[in-house]
Protein backbone atom coordinates (compact mmCIF):
# COMPACT_ATOMS: atom_id res chain seq x y z
CA UNK A 1 0.00 0.00 0.00
CA UNK A 2 1.25 3.43 -0.96
CA UNK A 3 2.14 5.83 2.25
CA UNK A 4 -0.44 7.94 0.57
CA UNK A 5 -3.44 5.60 1.27
CA UNK A 6 -1.82 4.79 4.59
CA UNK A 7 -1.50 7.96 5.75
CA UNK A 8 -5.38 8.40 4.06
CA UNK A 9 -6.63 5.30 6.22
CA UNK A 10 -4.71 6.88 9.26
CA UNK A 11 -6.78 10.36 9.17
CA UNK A 12 -9.92 8.43 8.58
CA UNK A 13 -9.32 5.78 11.57
CA UNK A 14 -8.87 8.63 13.49
CA UNK A 15 -11.41 10.94 12.41
CA UNK A 16 -13.93 8.31 13.47
CA UNK A 17 -12.38 7.76 16.70
CA UNK A 18 -12.49 11.31 17.84
CA UNK A 19 -16.42 11.24 16.18
CA UNK A 20 -17.32 8.49 18.37
CA UNK A 21 -15.35 10.60 21.71
CA UNK A 22 -17.78 13.18 20.69
CA UNK A 23 -21.13 11.57 19.94
CA UNK A 24 -19.90 9.99 23.94
CA UNK A 25 -19.56 12.87 25.13
CA UNK A 26 -22.58 14.43 23.90
CA UNK A 27 -24.44 11.17 24.88
CA UNK A 28 -23.31 11.99 28.47
CA UNK A 29 -24.75 15.72 28.28
CA UNK A 30 -28.07 14.82 27.13
CA UNK A 31 -28.38 12.51 29.43
CA UNK A 32 -27.05 15.13 32.26
CA UNK A 33 -29.24 17.91 31.54
CA UNK A 34 -32.33 15.82 30.73
CA UNK A 35 -31.41 14.79 34.49
CA UNK A 36 -31.31 18.15 35.72
CA UNK A 37 -33.89 19.00 33.64
CA UNK A 38 -36.37 16.16 35.30
CA UNK A 39 -34.84 16.50 38.70
CA UNK A 40 -34.23 12.84 39.29
CA UNK A 41 -30.42 12.03 39.37
CA UNK A 42 -29.17 8.09 38.61
CA UNK A 43 -29.09 7.36 41.86
CA UNK A 44 -33.02 7.69 41.85
CA UNK A 45 -33.69 5.55 39.74
CA UNK A 46 -34.47 1.75 41.05
CA UNK A 47 -35.19 -1.62 39.67
CA UNK A 48 -37.86 -3.36 40.70
CA UNK A 49 -37.79 -6.81 38.84
CA UNK A 50 -40.30 -9.58 37.83
CA UNK A 51 -39.67 -12.90 36.04
CA UNK A 52 -43.40 -12.60 34.43
CA UNK A 53 -43.69 -12.74 30.84
CA UNK A 54 -44.30 -9.94 28.86
CA UNK A 55 -47.89 -9.66 27.85
CA UNK A 56 -49.26 -11.35 30.72
CA UNK A 57 -51.39 -10.48 33.58
CA UNK A 58 -48.25 -9.96 36.57
CA UNK A 59 -46.33 -7.88 33.63
CA UNK A 60 -48.72 -5.31 32.51
CA UNK A 61 -50.20 -4.77 36.44
CA UNK A 62 -46.65 -4.45 38.06
CA UNK A 63 -46.31 -1.69 34.94
CA UNK A 64 -49.19 0.02 35.19
CA UNK A 65 -48.16 -0.02 39.30
CA UNK A 66 -44.72 1.78 38.39
CA UNK A 67 -46.37 4.23 36.44
CA UNK A 68 -48.70 4.89 38.74
CA UNK A 69 -46.03 6.19 41.32
CA UNK A 70 -44.01 7.57 38.76
CA UNK A 71 -46.97 9.79 37.84
CA UNK A 72 -47.80 10.18 41.39
CA UNK A 73 -45.01 10.02 43.51
CA UNK A 74 -41.88 10.48 41.60
CA UNK A 75 -41.28 14.26 41.48
CA UNK A 76 -41.84 14.62 45.58
CA UNK A 77 -40.09 11.73 46.43
CA UNK A 78 -37.19 12.47 43.99
CA UNK A 79 -37.68 7.92 43.66
CA UNK A 80 -38.80 6.84 40.20
CA UNK A 81 -38.65 3.09 38.98
CA UNK A 82 -38.25 0.75 36.28
CA UNK A 83 -39.28 -2.76 35.58
CA UNK A 84 -36.66 -5.77 34.89
CA UNK A 85 -37.73 -8.56 33.45
CA UNK A 86 -36.10 -10.98 31.39
CA UNK A 87 -35.21 -11.08 27.91
CA UNK A 88 -35.35 -14.71 27.14
CA UNK A 89 -38.79 -16.62 28.73
CA UNK A 90 -37.80 -19.95 27.68
CA UNK A 91 -35.14 -20.14 30.25
CA UNK A 92 -36.53 -21.76 33.98
CA UNK A 93 -37.15 -19.76 36.25
CA UNK A 94 -33.32 -20.15 38.32
CA UNK A 95 -31.67 -18.50 35.03
CA UNK A 96 -34.91 -15.81 35.19
CA UNK A 97 -34.32 -15.18 38.06
CA UNK A 98 -30.22 -14.86 37.66
CA UNK A 99 -30.26 -12.53 34.97
CA UNK A 100 -32.84 -9.71 37.09
CA UNK A 101 -30.75 -9.95 39.59
CA UNK A 102 -27.55 -8.83 37.36
CA UNK A 103 -29.16 -5.75 36.44
CA UNK A 104 -29.60 -4.80 40.24
CA UNK A 105 -32.59 -4.51 41.47
CA UNK A 106 -34.39 -3.58 45.14
CA UNK A 107 -37.22 -5.75 44.98
CA UNK A 108 -38.84 -8.71 43.35
CA UNK A 109 -42.80 -9.21 43.21
CA UNK A 110 -43.83 -12.69 42.76
CA UNK A 111 -47.35 -12.40 41.44
CA UNK A 112 -50.28 -15.42 41.88
CA UNK A 113 -49.30 -16.81 38.36
CA UNK A 114 -46.29 -18.82 39.22
CA UNK A 115 -46.90 -22.47 40.19
CA UNK A 116 -45.86 -23.36 44.09
CA UNK A 117 -42.68 -25.05 43.32
CA UNK A 118 -41.44 -22.02 40.82
CA UNK A 119 -42.81 -19.63 43.45
CA UNK A 120 -40.55 -21.90 46.42
CA UNK A 121 -37.84 -21.21 43.90
CA UNK A 122 -37.81 -17.75 43.42
CA UNK A 123 -38.37 -17.43 47.38
CA UNK A 124 -35.70 -19.48 48.41
CA UNK A 125 -33.29 -17.64 46.17
CA UNK A 126 -34.60 -14.21 47.43
CA UNK A 127 -33.22 -15.75 51.02
CA UNK A 128 -30.02 -16.85 48.92
CA UNK A 129 -28.84 -13.97 47.71
CA UNK A 130 -30.30 -11.40 49.98
CA UNK A 131 -33.31 -9.79 47.74
CA UNK A 132 -36.67 -8.60 49.29
CA UNK A 133 -39.24 -10.26 47.45
CA UNK A 134 -43.19 -9.14 47.91
CA UNK A 135 -45.46 -11.88 47.23
CA UNK A 136 -49.05 -11.46 46.32
CA UNK A 137 -49.98 -14.71 46.78
CA UNK A 138 -50.75 -16.74 50.17
CA UNK A 139 -47.96 -18.48 51.47
CA UNK A 140 -48.52 -22.38 52.23
CA UNK A 141 -48.18 -24.20 55.44
CA UNK A 142 -45.54 -26.34 54.09
CA UNK A 143 -43.29 -22.58 53.27
CA UNK A 144 -40.70 -22.50 55.70
CA UNK A 145 -40.41 -19.33 57.13
CA UNK A 146 -37.90 -16.58 55.00
CA UNK A 147 -36.44 -13.38 56.11
CA UNK A 148 -36.71 -11.80 52.71
CA UNK A 149 -39.72 -12.60 51.93
CA UNK A 150 -42.80 -10.57 52.85
CA UNK A 151 -46.52 -11.35 52.03
CA UNK A 152 -48.60 -8.38 50.98
CA UNK A 153 -52.07 -10.57 50.13
CA UNK A 154 -53.85 -12.80 52.92
CA UNK A 155 -52.31 -15.75 54.57
CA UNK A 156 -53.95 -19.36 53.43
CA UNK A 157 -57.10 -19.72 54.34
CA UNK A 158 -58.23 -16.24 55.84
CA UNK A 159 -60.53 -15.84 52.96
CA UNK A 160 -62.10 -19.18 53.86
CA UNK A 161 -62.40 -18.18 57.66
CA UNK A 162 -63.94 -14.51 56.54
CA UNK A 163 -66.48 -16.72 54.41
CA UNK A 164 -66.93 -19.32 57.52
CA UNK A 165 -68.16 -16.10 59.58
CA UNK A 166 -70.87 -15.01 56.71
CA UNK A 167 -72.00 -18.41 57.66
CA UNK A 168 -72.75 -17.83 61.06
CA UNK A 169 -75.79 -14.78 60.16
CA UNK A 170 -76.86 -16.77 57.35
CA UNK A 171 -78.16 -19.94 59.50
CA UNK A 172 -77.27 -22.45 56.70
CA UNK A 173 -78.53 -26.09 57.58
CA UNK A 174 -76.01 -27.42 55.25
CA UNK A 175 -74.27 -26.37 52.19
CA UNK A 176 -72.24 -27.68 48.58
CA UNK A 177 -68.15 -26.31 48.40
CA UNK A 178 -67.30 -26.90 45.24
CA UNK A 179 -63.60 -26.16 44.50
CA UNK A 180 -61.30 -26.03 41.37
CA UNK A 181 -57.93 -27.34 42.13
CA UNK A 182 -56.81 -29.94 44.28
CA UNK A 183 -53.79 -27.57 46.01
CA UNK A 184 -57.19 -25.59 46.91
CA UNK A 185 -58.31 -28.17 49.54
CA UNK A 186 -55.61 -26.48 52.48
CA UNK A 187 -57.37 -22.90 51.72
CA UNK A 188 -60.39 -24.33 51.88
CA UNK A 189 -59.81 -26.24 55.89
CA UNK A 190 -61.72 -23.56 57.74
CA UNK A 191 -64.70 -24.42 55.54
CA UNK A 192 -64.48 -27.95 55.72
CA UNK A 193 -64.03 -28.06 59.49
CA UNK A 194 -66.92 -25.40 59.93
CA UNK A 195 -69.19 -27.43 61.76
CA UNK A 196 -66.18 -27.88 64.17
CA UNK A 197 -65.89 -24.27 65.11
CA UNK A 198 -69.48 -22.72 63.87
CA UNK A 199 -71.73 -21.58 67.16
CA UNK A 200 -74.28 -23.72 65.70
CA UNK A 201 -77.09 -23.68 68.13
CA UNK A 202 -77.96 -27.09 68.27
CA UNK A 203 -78.18 -27.11 64.45
CA UNK A 204 -76.76 -29.77 62.58
CA UNK A 205 -74.49 -28.75 59.65
CA UNK A 206 -74.46 -31.02 56.74
CA UNK A 207 -71.53 -30.07 53.83
CA UNK A 208 -70.35 -31.79 50.74
CA UNK A 209 -67.42 -31.15 49.01
CA UNK A 210 -67.11 -31.58 45.55
CA UNK A 211 -64.58 -30.44 43.04
CA UNK A 212 -65.65 -28.65 39.78
CA UNK A 213 -64.77 -29.83 36.31
CA UNK A 214 -61.49 -29.09 35.00
CA UNK A 215 -60.72 -28.29 31.79
CA UNK A 216 -64.19 -27.11 30.60
CA UNK A 217 -66.53 -24.23 30.41
CA UNK A 218 -69.63 -26.26 30.16
CA UNK A 219 -70.82 -26.88 33.68
CA UNK A 220 -74.21 -27.30 33.26
CA UNK A 221 -73.56 -31.33 33.84
CA UNK A 222 -72.19 -30.85 37.04
CA UNK A 223 -75.56 -28.43 37.86
CA UNK A 224 -78.09 -30.93 37.14
CA UNK A 225 -75.83 -33.52 39.05
CA UNK A 226 -76.04 -30.77 42.35
CA UNK A 227 -79.67 -30.09 42.04
CA UNK A 228 -80.98 -33.20 41.12
CA UNK A 229 -78.76 -35.97 42.90
CA UNK A 230 -76.72 -33.83 45.58
CA UNK A 231 -80.26 -31.78 46.28
CA UNK A 232 -78.47 -28.60 47.36
CA UNK A 233 -79.23 -25.14 47.18
CA UNK A 234 -76.65 -23.58 49.56
CA UNK A 235 -73.58 -23.38 47.30
CA UNK A 236 -69.97 -22.01 48.23
CA UNK A 237 -67.65 -21.59 44.80
CA UNK A 238 -64.16 -21.36 45.52
CA UNK A 239 -62.43 -20.37 42.47
CA UNK A 240 -59.26 -17.32 41.71
CA UNK A 241 -60.70 -17.33 37.81
CA UNK A 242 -63.48 -14.39 37.58
CA UNK A 243 -64.43 -16.29 34.30
CA UNK A 244 -65.61 -19.87 36.07
CA UNK A 245 -68.49 -17.25 37.90
CA UNK A 246 -69.51 -15.68 35.50
CA UNK A 247 -70.11 -19.08 33.31
CA UNK A 248 -71.45 -20.36 36.14
CA UNK A 249 -73.78 -18.23 36.90
CA UNK A 250 -74.79 -17.69 33.28
CA UNK A 251 -75.31 -21.79 33.31
CA UNK A 252 -77.65 -21.67 36.82
CA UNK A 253 -79.42 -19.53 34.69
CA UNK A 254 -80.46 -21.45 32.30
CA UNK A 255 -81.26 -24.55 34.53
CA UNK A 256 -83.62 -22.21 37.05
CA UNK A 257 -81.00 -22.07 39.35
CA UNK A 258 -80.45 -18.24 39.97
CA UNK A 259 -84.32 -18.11 41.98
CA UNK A 260 -84.75 -18.63 45.14
CA UNK A 261 -84.34 -21.00 47.20
CA UNK A 262 -80.78 -21.59 45.61
CA UNK A 263 -78.07 -19.12 47.25
CA UNK A 264 -74.21 -18.36 46.96
CA UNK A 265 -71.17 -17.47 48.45
CA UNK A 266 -67.94 -16.47 46.17
CA UNK A 267 -64.95 -16.74 47.71
CA UNK A 268 -63.19 -14.86 45.24
CA UNK A 269 -62.63 -11.28 45.76
CA UNK A 270 -63.25 -9.86 42.75
CA UNK A 271 -66.84 -10.98 42.90
CA UNK A 272 -68.37 -7.81 42.48
CA UNK A 273 -66.96 -6.65 38.89
CA UNK A 274 -69.50 -9.09 37.31
CA UNK A 275 -71.99 -6.67 38.27
CA UNK A 276 -71.82 -4.66 34.97
CA UNK A 277 -72.01 -8.35 32.88
CA UNK A 278 -74.60 -10.01 35.16
CA UNK A 279 -76.58 -6.25 34.28
CA UNK A 280 -76.09 -6.16 30.66
CA UNK A 281 -76.50 -10.03 30.15
CA UNK A 282 -79.50 -10.48 31.92
CA UNK A 283 -80.74 -7.26 33.77
CA UNK A 284 -82.44 -7.83 37.30
CA UNK A 285 -83.26 -11.73 36.27
CA UNK A 286 -81.03 -12.61 39.35
CA UNK A 287 -83.38 -13.19 42.09
CA UNK A 288 -80.96 -15.64 44.38
CA UNK A 289 -78.75 -14.79 47.20
CA UNK A 290 -75.16 -13.77 45.70
CA UNK A 291 -72.99 -12.60 48.19
CA UNK A 292 -68.95 -12.59 48.72
CA UNK A 293 -65.84 -11.03 49.82
CA UNK A 294 -63.95 -8.19 49.19
CA UNK A 295 -60.64 -6.93 50.02
CA UNK A 296 -59.97 -4.04 47.58
CA UNK A 297 -60.98 -0.42 49.43
CA UNK A 298 -60.26 1.56 47.05
CA UNK A 299 -64.14 3.13 44.69
CA UNK A 300 -63.96 2.60 41.71
CA UNK A 301 -63.35 -1.07 42.11
CA UNK A 302 -60.45 -2.57 40.78
CA UNK A 303 -58.82 -6.42 40.64
CA UNK A 304 -57.31 -7.80 43.82
CA UNK A 305 -53.64 -8.34 41.99
CA UNK A 306 -53.76 -5.13 40.59
CA UNK A 307 -54.13 -3.25 43.68
CA UNK A 308 -52.10 -5.40 46.02
CA UNK A 309 -49.32 -4.80 43.02
CA UNK A 310 -49.78 -1.16 43.02
CA UNK A 311 -49.54 -1.50 47.22
CA UNK A 312 -45.79 -3.51 46.67
CA UNK A 313 -44.36 -1.29 44.69
CA UNK A 314 -46.04 1.52 46.72
CA UNK A 315 -44.50 -0.27 50.29
CA UNK A 316 -41.39 -0.65 47.96
CA UNK A 317 -40.99 3.12 47.14
CA UNK A 318 -42.06 4.69 50.90
CA UNK A 319 -39.43 2.25 52.06
CA UNK A 320 -36.50 3.66 50.58
CA UNK A 321 -38.04 7.08 50.71
CA UNK A 322 -37.84 6.98 54.89
CA UNK A 323 -34.52 5.40 54.49
CA UNK A 324 -33.14 8.07 52.49
CA UNK A 325 -34.51 10.79 55.00
CA UNK A 326 -32.75 8.55 57.98
CA UNK A 327 -29.51 8.66 56.04
CA UNK A 328 -29.60 4.55 54.98
CA UNK A 329 -30.88 4.72 51.77
CA UNK A 330 -30.05 1.60 50.23
CA UNK A 331 -27.18 1.39 47.06
CA UNK A 332 -28.54 -0.97 43.87
CA UNK A 333 -25.61 -3.30 42.82
CA UNK A 334 -25.51 -6.40 40.20
CA UNK A 335 -25.75 -9.66 42.18
CA UNK A 336 -24.33 -12.49 39.97
CA UNK A 337 -25.30 -15.86 40.96
CA UNK A 338 -22.22 -17.30 39.55
CA UNK A 339 -20.19 -15.70 42.13
CA UNK A 340 -22.25 -16.66 44.75
CA UNK A 341 -22.77 -12.93 45.52
CA UNK A 342 -25.47 -11.19 47.88
CA UNK A 343 -26.62 -7.96 47.49
CA UNK A 344 -25.51 -5.85 50.46
CA UNK A 345 -28.19 -3.50 51.38
CA UNK A 346 -30.53 -5.99 51.03
CA UNK A 347 -31.04 -6.95 54.72
CA UNK A 348 -31.28 -3.38 55.54
CA UNK A 349 -34.22 -3.10 52.03
CA UNK A 350 -35.78 -5.98 54.04
CA UNK A 351 -36.03 -4.55 57.27
CA UNK A 352 -36.83 -1.05 55.74
CA UNK A 353 -40.19 -2.81 54.58
CA UNK A 354 -40.97 -4.90 57.42
CA UNK A 355 -41.03 -1.66 59.38
CA UNK A 356 -43.48 0.56 57.68
CA UNK A 357 -46.86 1.35 58.49
CA UNK A 358 -49.02 2.44 56.20
CA UNK A 359 -52.67 3.73 56.61
CA UNK A 360 -55.80 3.84 53.85
CA UNK A 361 -54.14 1.77 51.20
CA UNK A 362 -56.27 0.09 48.60
CA UNK A 363 -56.28 -3.14 50.45
CA UNK A 364 -56.78 -1.45 53.97
CA UNK A 365 -54.11 -0.63 56.26
CA UNK A 366 -50.78 -2.02 55.84
CA UNK A 367 -48.44 -3.57 58.01
CA UNK A 368 -46.41 -6.89 59.07
CA UNK A 369 -45.68 -8.98 61.41
CA UNK A 370 -42.36 -9.92 62.46
CA UNK A 371 -42.28 -13.12 60.12
CA UNK A 372 -43.15 -11.09 57.32
CA UNK A 373 -46.76 -11.68 57.12
CA UNK A 374 -49.79 -9.33 56.13
CA UNK A 375 -50.85 -8.23 59.70
CA UNK A 376 -55.25 -7.67 60.16
CA UNK A 377 -56.02 -7.64 56.75
CA UNK A 378 -59.49 -6.99 56.70
CA UNK A 379 -62.31 -8.40 53.92
CA UNK A 380 -65.41 -6.62 52.99
CA UNK A 381 -69.19 -8.88 52.59
CA UNK A 382 -70.82 -7.89 49.44
CA UNK A 383 -73.75 -8.96 48.45
CA UNK A 384 -76.15 -8.17 45.53
CA UNK A 385 -79.32 -6.03 46.15
CA UNK A 386 -81.26 -4.63 43.29
CA UNK A 387 -79.18 -5.84 40.79
CA UNK A 388 -76.04 -4.30 42.54
CA UNK A 389 -73.25 -5.66 44.43
CA UNK A 390 -73.34 -3.50 47.91
CA UNK A 391 -71.11 -3.85 51.22
CA UNK A 392 -72.43 -6.15 53.62
CA UNK A 393 -71.29 -6.87 56.96
CA UNK A 394 -69.69 -9.41 58.39
CA UNK A 395 -69.86 -10.35 61.86
CA UNK A 396 -67.11 -11.76 63.07
CA UNK A 397 -66.01 -13.47 66.57
CA UNK A 398 -65.42 -10.64 68.47
CA UNK A 399 -65.60 -7.84 66.24
CA UNK A 400 -67.78 -6.92 62.89
CA UNK A 401 -66.31 -5.44 59.65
Amino acid sequence: MCPKLISNELNFQHSMQEKCRLVGISIRILFLLNTIISGITPDDRFHIGTIANRGSFAYEHLRYAIDRWNTEHGAHTQIKFSIVSPIRYDNNYEERMCEIMQQGIVAVVLSNEESEQDSQLIKSMCHYFNIPCLSLQSTSLRDSISDFVTLLGPSRGAGARATSEFLDSMRWTGFLLAYQHGSDLEDLSPLMQYKQIADTGGRRIHIKVRRLPNNTDDYEPFLKYVKTRLKQTNIIIHSNNITVLYNLLQQARGLNMAEPPFSYVFTNTDLSLLEDFLNNMYGASFHCNITGLQLVKNDPMMKTQLALTSEAVYVVGMAIYRMRELGHAPRQSAVMCDSHDIWSDGRIMNEGIRKLKLRNQLTGDVQFKSNGERDDIMYHGVGRINSQFVKVRIRRRGREG
